[in-house]
């Protein structure tokens, strides 16, 4: 009974898997961050600190910001919340995790330290 059950199992995850629709150029060169908001889709890159905003479609950039206030981060990551319209971009620096908070055009709304100092 068990290995009827697996075989259903493996043949109902197959019949589900989805295909690849398309696919985009990147923006950049080391893109370490993506999240969806606002209609677009948004990309973090760990070497040059540029945020873009892509057009899902087509993969256009739409518009783009930096967003490395502090000297050294390392950018890990990328999220958007609809709630507060802002992009958070997380990043360590030393032995500190942060996540900064920008509007989608680009403009500074401060930072969080995620470890309390």
């Amino acid at each position: 009974m068990r290995k009827v059950l697996f075989v259903l199992f493996i043949i109902a995850a197959a019949a589900s898997a989805k295909a690849i629709i398309s696919t985009l150029d990147s923006p950049d060169t080391n893109i370490s961050g993506l999240a969806w908001g606002d209609g677009s889709l948004w990309a973090l890159d760990a070497l040059t600190d540029y945020v873009y905003e892509l057009d899902p479609e087509t993969g256009d950039v739409l518009s783009s910001f930096y967003f490395n206030h502090v000297t050294s981060i390392v950018p890990t990551g990328l999220a958007y919340s609809e709630n507060h319209n802002m992009v958070l971009c997380g990043g360590w620096y030393q032995t500190n995790g942060y996540v900064f908070k920008y509007s989608p055009t680009g403009s500074y709304l401060g930072m969080i330290n995620l470890c309390g100092g």
